[in-house]
């Protein structure tokens, strides 16, 4: 085992438990386009924030001679509660104009919503890159509107800690796949009308009660708004499950009309291994592959078999 002398008391360290111990911080795990979009969108941040902070400032400064005769107080986030004076005379025609006059705080009120936005939106944005960039679901985070203090400077390095935190140890990709297939799965599990799981037949794989039709329309098959999300879902899964692609979507269906789908004939599809989809007025779909070994491959890759 490698050791080494301890210069101060002549003990020896284990190099390797040294080594254990060494913590790679979060922002160490991402690349450096992942760190130079982050650090651009907290500079732009901080130079809004200082503006809005100058501005505040201004205002509070001015909000100060009001302090004994509007009782001026203020909240942790920094808003202003202030109370009017009371004049109790209905007839009065004195020489004291001052309610007539600017005052700050609405001003002081809409600098502090404004701070908040700001750092609320850079917090969704930091989180949405990755979610797009990945192909992930890491939730946006909730910033604290009543407690955030004016001045608070956010730093990046922390929603990047929740990016890692919902990797939970595993890869953007590895989670970028599991999460696509748990959605599948919300499409594709047998609905409170059918107890029907899909099925492998041949070079095609059979997907009941997927979608449903707009009653309401009794000329055209129109798919019920409800189901654009549950079909977007379900060709993402397929698009995957066929082609090893993550950004699969209903615009890989040639030609198709969610206002009117035609159930007579197949469309053909832009991915490659899938080549058509069949819809039934009864909600179910059809997919064909190009031969019988890549829809079991499919049917395997997407967990088909697992589900209950």
């Amino acid at each position: 085992m490698f050791t080494q002398k301890n210069a101060a008391g002549g003990n020896t360290t284990d190099l390797l438990s040294s080594i254990y111990k060494i913590k790679i911080r979060n922002e160490e795990k991402i690349s450096e386009a992942d760190r130079l979009f982050c650090e651009k969108q907290q500079e732009s941040l901080y130079l809004s924030l200082n503006e809005i902070d100058r501005w505040y400032g201004i205002f509070v400064e001015d909000a100060a001679k009001y302090g004994d005769s509007h009782k001026v107080t203020f909240l942790i986030n920094g808003k202003v509660r202030k109370s009017d004076p009371y004049n109790d005379r209905c007839d009065y025609a004195g020489t004291d104009y001052t309610e007539f006059e600017f005052k700050p705080f609405d001003n002081i009120d809409k600098l502090v919503d404004q701070n908040y936005k700001a750092i609320n939106a850079f917090a969704k944005s930091i989180i949405k890159y990755f979610n797009n960039t990945y192909n992930v679901s890491v939730p946006y985070p909730d910033v604290d509107k009543e407690s955030l203090q004016m001045g608070f400077r956010p730093g990046y390095q922390s929603y990047v800690d929740l990016v890692i935190e919902h990797l939970g140890g595993k890869s953007f990709r590895d989670t970028a796949e599991d999460e696509l297939i748990k959605r599948f799965h919300i499409v594709v599990k047998s609905g409170t009308w059918s107890k029907v799981n899909p099925e492998l037949k041949k070079d095609k794989i059979i997907f009941p009660d997927i979608i449903r039709f707009d009653d309401f329309w009794t000329d055209r098959n129109k798919m019920h708004y409800n189901y654009q999300k549950n079909l977007d879902d379900f060709c993402a899964g397929i698009a995957f499950g066929a082609a090893n692609i993550l950004i699969g979507s209903l615009s890989m269906i040639i030609r198709f009309d969610s206002g009117n789908i035609n159930i007579l004939r197949p469309y053909s599809l832009t991915i490659s291994n899938a080549d058509q989809m069949k819809f039934f007025k009864n909600g179910r779909i059809d997919v064909q592959f190009k031969d019988a070994k890549t829809a079991e491959a499919c049917f395997y890759k997407l967990r088909l078999d697992s589900i209950q």
